[in-house]
């Protein structure tokens, strides 16, 4: 009689461990296949981690595989590394990156037609700029990640489809993450990958991707988890967006991290774009980990003639208002209108309700103008996007989230309604936020106007005057002793109980204490800053461990929220 042979399995389940299973004698199992186990008294669809393994437990008491899922595809070794290396560093477990990889909708095997594969531009693009590419070629074969800063959303396209054909023609794909699916319009692709999507069509790119011809892949964060077999380059784009950060469910991952998190599983180069970087890229540049191309093509004199920053509170006080527009503005609406250029107005809230009233509001005043808003789903707002730079609206309202990407000669004023909602954040990257929000509307020969009741604040300042004010929030940070000088790690307490919840969480910071990080919390969340050291990833499992400790002896499972370098 043969020896039994084991494996280990990969479930879809927030479990600690990987469970072994016997193999019945006769079927053929390796790494990556998938497999039909029960665990707990219910079927599930697992992932074999390791084959021919031995178990620490006697033999009869492993349960055998039920099922070989042959019709399923098999998942690569660098997959599974790559969820790995997600679920250590997010301190979730690898069962939940498995399900975040391949939810319900993607554990069911046919055959698909293969989707009509869309074609690059045929001409080859203009060389973006003589020294841009040498620059960052040479970044990229350092095997350092590569920060490109200052440069326009036009140049970026450019620079983008130079890299893809490069790229291509290497026989390796290339992955572009942008923060929203509305921005999927502005660059050509040969495949897309997001939410908005349905479940065939994702199908359908998944297949394609994994039987290994080289492709231009254009997606939001949840396109990381496609089945790369011959990654060449991945680019994050607007890397410093809080929209490529997951907040629920596991893993809570930011795109920028985990894209290099992946390049580096397949040996592939990383560059981030930004016009406005994170401190955090900013931090990583300036301490080697990354490599700074930056294109200062933009003239600031032009920029800062076109700015204007109206105070709302004296408009007010001077019957200077109509609404929640001031007169300035409507005279520079008309201006603009005047002239056959379009208006970008910029809602003070990100709800659509908002966006509908201020809708109202426009067209009241304005009776004859052709005005769009950007609601609705990913299909509408992209609809409405190419409406609009065709042409078809005067006015375009959007709100501060999803007027990026809006890049048009045609477009002569950008309004931003209300700047007082960026500001108020208790948040100690609020300035960073309101910075990069805001300089991301800059542009030579376009009129910028801000209505707020701050007008002095220090962040309006900084974009008038000029000056290096990231440099000044870096300062901040290193004198605070926050992130990107820490590393921040986030502790949710979730209870309908309100009491109980601040009681448990005094309870666990006093059990958090011997971590020895600084640590502060309010209204039932921790936030703990680990010091940036070799001892990093030792109290952060260190911290994890304990949370579940805590979790399991207070039966409060399910209860705590982890959440690495939250937004």
């Amino acid at each position: 009689m043969a020896e039994p042979c084991f494996i280990q399995v990969i479930l879809p389940l927030k479990l600690e461990w990987e469970p072994y299973y016997r193999v019945p004698e006769g079927m053929q199992v390796k790494l990556g296949d998938r497999v039909r186990v029960l665990f707990a008294g219910a079927f599930y669809v697992g992932c074999v981690s390791a084959a021919g393994v031995r178990p620490g437990l006697p033999p009869e008491k492993i349960q055998p595989v039920e099922g070989l899922e042959d019709k399923l595809p098999a998942i690569s070794e660098q997959e599974i590394l790559f969820w790995r290396t997600l679920s250590q560093y997010y301190l979730c477990t690898i069962g939940e990156v498995y399900k975040a990889a391949y939810p319900a909708m993607k554990n069911h095997g046919s055959r698909l037609k293969a989707a009509a594969r869309a074609e690059l531009p045929g001409p080859r693009p203009e060389e973006p700029d003589k020294n841009l590419l040498p620059q960052i070629r040479e970044g990229l074969q350092g095997g350092k990640p590569v920060l490109l800063t200052g440069i326009s959303a036009r140049k970026k396209r450019e620079l983008f489809l130079k890299l893809a054909l490069d790229t291509l023609a290497e026989g390796k794909s290339m992955l572009v993450l942008v923060p929203e699916i509305a921005l999927s319009e502005a660059f050509p692709c040969t495949l897309k990958y997001h939410s908005g999507l349905s479940a065939a069509k994702r199908k359908v790119v998944e297949q394609q991707v994994r039987e290994g011809e080289p492709h231009l892949i254009l997606g939001t964060r949840s396109a990381l988890f496609l089945p790369f077999r011959n990654l060449g380059l991945v680019i994050v784009d607007e890397e410093q967006d809080p929209s490529h950060k997951q907040d629920s469910p596991a893993p809570r991952y930011h795109a920028r991290e985990s894209a290099i998190m992946l390049a580096s599983v397949h040996k592939a180069g990383v560059l981030l774009s930004s016009s406005t970087p994170s401190l955090e890229s900013v931090y990583n540049a300036q301490n080697g980990r990354f490599v700074q191309v930056d294109l200062k093509e933009d003239s600031s004199s032009r920029i800062q003639e076109n700015w204007e920053i109206i105070d709302t509170g004296a408009e007010h006080r001077k019957k200077g208002m109509v609404g929640s527009l001031s007169l300035k503005l409507l005279a520079h609406i008309k201006e603009t209108m005047d002239a056959g250029q379009q208006v970008l107005l910029v809602g003070p809230k990100r709800t659509f309700e908002e966006g509908r009233r201020l809708e109202t509001e426009v067209q009241e005043l304005y009776p004859q103008a052709r005005i769009g808003l950007l609601d609705g789903t990913a299909e509408d707002q992209a609809q409405t996007i190419r409406s609009f730079m065709e042409g078809e609206f005067e006015i375009m309202i959007v709100n501060a989230f999803t007027g990026r990407g809006f890049e048009s000669d045609k477009i002569g004023l950008v309004a931003l309604v209300s700047a007082d909602g960026i500001l108020s954040r208790q948040d100690f990257r609020a300035d960073e936020r309101a910075f990069q929000l805001l300089g991301r509307f800059r542009h030579p020969g376009r009129r910028f106007v801000i209505q707020t009741r701050e007008p002095g604040h220090p962040v309006f300042s900084a974009l008038m005057e000029g000056g290096d004010f990231l440099s000044r929030m870096l300062e901040e940070r290193r004198f605070c002793h926050c992130p990107p000088y820490t590393r921040l790690v986030k502790l949710l307490l979730k209870d309908s109980n309100e009491k109980r919840r601040e009681f448990l969480s005094r309870e666990l910071m006093a059990e958090l204490k011997p971590i020895d990080v600084p640590m502060e919390a309010y209204k039932g969340e921790i936030r703990l800053f680990f010091p940036r050291d070799r001892a990093l990833t030792d109290r952060k499992q260190k911290m994890a461990a304990t949370v579940a400790s805590f979790e399991k002896a207070r039966k409060y499972t399910g209860h705590i929220i982890i959440d690495v370098d939250p937004a």
